[in-house]
Protein backbone atom coordinates (compact mmCIF):
# COMPACT_ATOMS: atom_id res chain seq x y z
CA UNK A 1 0.00 0.00 0.00
CA UNK A 2 0.94 3.63 -0.53
CA UNK A 3 1.41 6.53 1.23
CA UNK A 4 1.63 10.46 1.64
CA UNK A 5 2.43 12.75 4.32
CA UNK A 6 0.81 15.96 4.80
CA UNK A 7 2.48 19.08 4.80
CA UNK A 8 1.79 18.99 8.66
CA UNK A 9 3.34 15.96 9.32
CA UNK A 10 6.41 17.02 6.78
CA UNK A 11 7.11 20.36 9.05
CA UNK A 12 7.13 17.81 12.00
CA UNK A 13 9.83 15.62 10.77
CA UNK A 14 11.84 18.78 9.99
CA UNK A 15 11.73 20.00 13.35
CA UNK A 16 12.37 16.99 14.89
CA UNK A 17 15.59 16.26 12.73
CA UNK A 18 16.77 20.04 13.46
CA UNK A 19 16.33 19.28 17.25
CA UNK A 20 18.24 16.05 16.68
CA UNK A 21 20.77 17.77 14.92
CA UNK A 22 21.26 20.36 17.70
CA UNK A 23 21.04 18.26 20.50
CA UNK A 24 23.05 14.58 19.37
CA UNK A 25 24.84 16.27 16.63
CA UNK A 26 24.82 14.66 12.88
CA UNK A 27 25.33 10.64 13.67
CA UNK A 28 22.28 10.50 15.54
CA UNK A 29 20.40 12.65 12.89
CA UNK A 30 21.25 9.98 10.05
CA UNK A 31 19.94 7.19 12.52
CA UNK A 32 17.04 9.05 13.86
CA UNK A 33 15.97 10.63 10.27
CA UNK A 34 16.57 6.03 9.05
CA UNK A 35 14.15 5.32 11.95
CA UNK A 36 11.40 7.90 10.91
CA UNK A 37 11.66 6.51 6.98
CA UNK A 38 11.12 2.89 8.55
CA UNK A 39 8.15 3.64 10.27
CA UNK A 40 6.79 5.46 7.81
CA UNK A 41 7.51 2.44 5.67
CA UNK A 42 6.14 -0.03 8.06
CA UNK A 43 3.00 1.60 8.24
CA UNK A 44 2.71 2.01 4.97
CA UNK A 45 3.02 -1.72 4.06
CA UNK A 46 0.44 -2.20 6.70
CA UNK A 47 -1.50 0.20 8.33
CA UNK A 48 -3.21 -2.20 11.18
CA UNK A 49 0.41 -3.71 12.13
CA UNK A 50 1.24 -5.44 15.27
CA UNK A 51 2.05 -2.52 17.43
CA UNK A 52 0.11 -0.13 16.14
CA UNK A 53 -2.69 1.37 18.22
CA UNK A 54 -6.31 2.54 17.24
CA UNK A 55 -6.62 6.31 18.86
CA UNK A 56 -10.39 6.43 17.05
CA UNK A 57 -11.12 8.39 20.46
CA UNK A 58 -9.21 11.25 18.49
CA UNK A 59 -10.92 11.05 15.20
CA UNK A 60 -12.68 7.98 13.23
CA UNK A 61 -9.86 5.99 11.98
CA UNK A 62 -6.87 7.32 13.54
CA UNK A 63 -3.68 5.25 14.57
CA UNK A 64 -0.66 5.73 16.35
CA UNK A 65 2.76 3.61 15.97
CA UNK A 66 5.40 4.39 18.02
CA UNK A 67 8.98 4.80 16.31
CA UNK A 68 10.59 2.91 18.53
CA UNK A 69 9.05 -0.02 17.22
CA UNK A 70 10.71 0.86 13.88
CA UNK A 71 13.83 0.95 15.51
CA UNK A 72 13.24 -2.13 16.82
CA UNK A 73 14.60 -1.33 20.62
CA UNK A 74 12.70 0.18 23.38
CA UNK A 75 13.71 3.67 23.76
CA UNK A 76 15.09 4.28 20.58
CA UNK A 77 12.81 6.91 20.13
CA UNK A 78 10.45 9.35 21.76
CA UNK A 79 8.09 9.88 18.78
CA UNK A 80 4.72 8.61 17.72
CA UNK A 81 3.25 8.36 14.01
CA UNK A 82 -0.57 9.57 13.93
CA UNK A 83 -2.07 8.30 10.86
CA UNK A 84 -5.08 7.36 9.32
CA UNK A 85 -6.36 5.21 5.85
CA UNK A 86 -7.89 6.68 3.23
CA UNK A 87 -8.27 8.91 -0.30
CA UNK A 88 -4.70 10.24 -1.12
CA UNK A 89 -4.28 13.25 -3.23
CA UNK A 90 -3.61 10.81 -6.02
CA UNK A 91 -6.78 9.55 -6.14
CA UNK A 92 -5.49 6.53 -4.72
CA UNK A 93 -6.12 4.73 -1.25
CA UNK A 94 -3.45 4.62 0.82
CA UNK A 95 -1.90 5.30 4.28
CA UNK A 96 -1.96 9.20 5.19
CA UNK A 97 1.09 9.94 7.58
CA UNK A 98 -1.26 13.29 9.88
CA UNK A 99 1.52 13.82 12.47
CA UNK A 100 4.67 13.15 13.87
CA UNK A 101 4.75 14.05 17.53
CA UNK A 102 6.96 13.58 20.73
CA UNK A 103 5.18 10.85 22.69
CA UNK A 104 4.44 13.00 25.86
CA UNK A 105 2.61 15.73 23.32
CA UNK A 106 -1.59 15.86 23.54
CA UNK A 107 -2.05 14.51 19.88
CA UNK A 108 -6.12 15.76 19.68
CA UNK A 109 -6.11 18.76 18.59
CA UNK A 110 -3.15 18.70 16.04
CA UNK A 111 -4.56 15.84 14.72
CA UNK A 112 -7.87 16.58 13.96
CA UNK A 113 -6.48 19.87 12.78
CA UNK A 114 -4.44 17.88 10.03
CA UNK A 115 -7.57 15.86 9.37
CA UNK A 116 -9.45 18.69 8.49
CA UNK A 117 -7.16 19.91 6.62
CA UNK A 118 -6.20 17.00 4.29
CA UNK A 119 -10.01 16.58 3.55
CA UNK A 120 -9.76 20.47 2.59
CA UNK A 121 -7.49 19.71 0.21
CA UNK A 122 -9.17 16.53 -0.81
CA UNK A 123 -12.42 18.28 -1.42
CA UNK A 124 -10.31 20.90 -3.68
CA UNK A 125 -9.20 18.43 -5.99
CA UNK A 126 -10.89 17.48 -9.44
CA UNK A 127 -12.34 13.87 -8.98
CA UNK A 128 -11.92 13.14 -13.00
CA UNK A 129 -8.10 13.30 -13.16
CA UNK A 130 -5.67 11.80 -10.63
CA UNK A 131 -3.44 14.83 -9.49
CA UNK A 132 0.58 13.90 -9.33
CA UNK A 133 1.31 13.35 -5.58
CA UNK A 134 2.48 16.81 -3.66
CA UNK A 135 3.55 14.92 -0.59
CA UNK A 136 5.40 12.54 -2.45
CA UNK A 137 9.13 11.84 -0.54
CA UNK A 138 11.74 12.61 -2.81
Amino acid sequence: MSHEITEAARRDIRNILVDTLKSFGPHHLDTYEAIIDRGIEMVGDDPDRGGSIDRSIIAPDVRLFHLELAAGRRGASAHCLYYTTGMMSNGVVGTIILRVLHEGMEPRYKVVRSLNSHARLQAEMPQDEPAEDPFKIK
